[in-house]
């Protein structure tokens, strides 16, 4: 595990398998997302042929937590900096494609970085990307304005740590409180639009559509599918939260795609 500094925060990163391997980066979602989405998921069994880049988005995890910069916009040129720092330490300058894979605001992270780097990515996974977030996320944290209101966003299990007094769970509330509270990232999310199908339909790189059945983002995956050329949509059987609700089908998905 190391921190890098890029793009004016410190990010907490983890890679796992061989360094000489192709590089596989991996954005986790808001709020609830961190390292853990991938490293107790899909992780392990990509870095048997990949070399797996895992961070936490600002403001996440480990990572520096800092009152603004939550827009898909500074949270890709954080990725950015990321790429541009381990393709160097591997390869040098003119570094070989990446393959980014993205859960839900992850998600939309790695379709904007693809979308500006086309051809620096080699395959792009979007697993319930919610475009546009200011659709698809926003509604659920809109009125997300005092700690009272909060208490409907924390769930059941990390309301009972908190009262047992685990420390990380009282680590992870008090990250939520400063997110939603103190910091520009219910602004940020309301202000992530949606992007032109003719801009979707430049990317040129094979593109796997990963949603859940019965998620509320289905239609963006639907509409991704069609717009994007080389896209193609898979469904699982489970909602939005993917990494958590259907694990294995997701890794054996990314697997055969990758």
């Amino acid at each position: 595990m190391v921190s890098l500094r890029t793009n004016g925060v410190a990010l907490h990163c983890q890679q796992l398998g061989e360094p000489g391997n192709p590089l596989l980066v991996m954005c986790h979602g808001l709020v609830f997302g961190s390292i853990a989405t991938w490293y107790f998921t899909a992780a392990a069994k990509l870095a048997t042929r990949f070399n797996v880049l895992l961070y936490d988005q600002r403001g996440h995890g480990k990572s520096e937590l800092l009152a603004a910069g939550y827009d898909l916009e500074t949270m890709t040129q954080d990725l950015e900096g990321l790429i541009g720092h381990f393709q160097s330490a591997e390869t040098g300058p003119g570094a070989t494609k990446v393959t980014l894979v993205g859960h839900s605001y992850g998600a939309l992270i790695a379709l904007n970085y693809a979308l500006q780097h086309a051809a620096r990515v080699e395959k792009l996974v979007l697993i319930d990307a919610p475009l546009p977030a200011n659709h698809y996320v926003y509604p659920s944290m809109a009125n997300a304005d005092s700690r009272e209101a909060l208490q409907w966003l924390f769930p059941e299990a990390l309301k009972q740590k908190v009262q047992q007094g685990n420390r990380s769970a009282m680590r992870f509330q008090e990250r939520m409180e400063y997110l939603f509270l103190h910091s520009t990232l219910r602004q940020d999310v309301a202000a992530a639009g949606d992007i032109e199908d003719e801009r979707l339909a430049q990317l040129d790189m094979p593109v796997l559509c990963l949603y859940g059945k019965n998620s509320e983002c289905l239609a963006a995956g639907e509409r991704l599918a069609r717009v994007i050329p080389q896209a193609r949509l898979q469904l699982l059987d489970c909602g939005h939260f993917i990494p958590i609700e259907a694990p294995e089908a997701m890794t054996c998905a990314l697997d055969a795609f990758l």
